[in-house]
């Protein structure tokens, strides 16, 4: 079978997410093979795990947009555990251009 070149990245509603708050608006999706552990289904990048998040998009005057713009976030942990969550963090001012 040949390597698709393809990436797919999966993401449900946050259950979390509550208006005003810097949580993103998608997350990945739960891992139901581990019912009993909080972890998520990342997306796989060359071998390398991924978590995956999305906010809603600014313009460059900070004003939120009709879009989403897709964060990805290297997967540290090890043993096929997910990494502590670091999206609650505020991301405010991170990216000049798009404000998040």
């Amino acid at each position: 079978m040949e390597k698709s070149e393809n990436i797919y990245i999966n993401l449900v509603k946050n259950p979390n997410k509550k208006e005003g708050d810097n949580l993103p608006i998608y997350v990945a999706p739960k891992n139901d093979k581990f019912p009993d552990k909080n972890w998520t289904i990342g997306v796989n990048i060359d071998g390398a795990w991924f978590n995956q998040a999305a906010f809603q998009s600014k313009d460059p005057n900070g004003n939120l947009t009709d879009g989403l713009t897709i964060k990805l976030t290297p997967n540290k942990a090890s043993g096929g555990a997910t990494a502590k969550n670091s999206f609650a963090k505020s991301d405010a001012g991170a990216n000049t251009e798009y404000g998040f």
